[in-house]
């Protein structure tokens, strides 16, 4: 493994705040100052150089572009012209290409290797483009939402594993990201449903009869998008059963850019027009208005009372932090005073400074 233990970090440098952040398994990785997706890129050939072509493997490349901090290599960034309106979309353009190149060469090696006609490669977001910079156009909202442009991402599949006949075909069905884990264990010969002791039930299906063409449909009817279990009201959230989905609670970035309003190209850094706010709740047939244009929450009653009595019932089932951690120094008070000192001690890296029980580590 290698990369960063928290959620965001200076591409460039690898530092958050007061450390250094990467690591290669259990131990610090010098090689930062190089722009991380260079970085992954070189491990990407070293993976490959050493790979039996004749064993299965699972290679998991999450890349940190297209995330903020918006840097991009300077040989990037001079292929796309300045943006009239958005200096951003530039930089996004360039990150998501650096993206492109490192995907291109996962594939580069798999085809030399004489590997790709028996490989199954997903490439997926997980979540929508942020607001204001980022464009999910035609869909409303953007990360940090609820509405489609936060929730549903960009994803594909390719490689010879697939079925030629799915290929090229457009899938309509829902698929959730949690669905990769038992999809790529039923594929691997791995019981998906044993969590292990004291974890959660995993909450995925197998994906693989409809990216197969085994199934027309998504074996999916209800996916719950999110839910305030720290407080187990409902603050904000989102419940999808069938071709609706409910939207919870005051949507955040919704008052600053809806989406909606521009096209891909032109969309302005510039804080734009407003959403409506789901306060308390709003109603969508995402099937036949995917751009949740008309709210249905008080046309349709029961639809809505159906898909909010669905979405408290999550409230009964326990959720917390279990095995999260704390990876980030504002997670606790005071805790930046606490974690700093005690990174700088032990070679200015980012690494867990609490023992479960909350006391510093030795």
């Amino acid at each position: 493994m290698t990369g960063f233990l928290t959620g965001g970090e200076d591409h460039n440098k690898q530092t958050v705040e007061c450390g250094t952040d990467f690591w290669t398994d259990r131990a610090p990785d010098p090689r930062n100052g190089t722009y991380d997706a260079y970085t992954y890129r070189d491990v990407v050939d070293e993976l490959f150089e050493k790979r039996d072509a004749e064993k299965p493997f699972f290679l998991y490349l999450s890349l940190h572009n297209v995330h903020t901090p918006l840097e991009a290599p300077e040989e990037w960034l001079d292929i796309y012209p300045q943006n009239s309106t958005c200096k951003n979309r530039r930089i996004y353009q360039a990150m998501v290409s650096v993206a492109d190149n490192v995907t291109a060469l996962v594939v580069k090696h798999l085809v030399e290797k004489d590997m790709w006609n028996n490989t199954l490669i997903v490439v997926s977001a997980d979540n929508g483009g942020a607001p204001c910079s980022g464009s999910n156009y035609p869909l409303k909202g953007c990360k940090g939402t609820f509405f489609e442009g936060g929730v549903r991402s960009v994803a594909f599949a390719n490689g010879g594993f697939i079925p030629a006949k799915m290929k090229p075909s457009k899938l309509e069905g829902y698929i959730h990201i949690a669905d990769w884990y038992p999809t790529f264990c039923k594929l691997a010969g791995v019981d998906p449903t044993d969590s292990g002791p004291g974890k959660f039930p995993v909450d995925g299906v197998d994906a693989w009869p409809l990216l197969s063409g085994q199934a027309n449909e998504s074996s999916h009817d209800e996916i719950l998008l999110g839910f305030n279990f720290t407080t187990g009201s409902p603050d904000q959230g989102a419940i999808i059963v069938g071709g609706y989905k409910l939207v919870v609670g005051s949507q955040g970035h919704a008052k600053s850019c809806d989406s909606l309003m521009h096209s891909p190209l032109d969309y302005p850094c510039s804080t734009g027009p407003t959403l409506p706010d789901c306060d308390p709740n709003c109603l969508y047939n995402i099937k036949e208005d995917p751009t949740e244009i008309t709210d249905l929450y008080h046309s349709q009653p029961d639809i809505a009372k159906k898909l909010l009595d669905r979405y408290m019932k999550y409230a009964e089932e326990p959720r917390d932090r279990q095995d999260q951690g704390y990876h980030n120094q504002n997670t606790l008070p005071d805790a930046k005073a606490v974690a700093c000192p005690y990174f700088a001690k032990h070679g200015g890296y980012w690494r867990p400074w609490l023992t479960g029980s909350g006391d510093l580590m030795d």
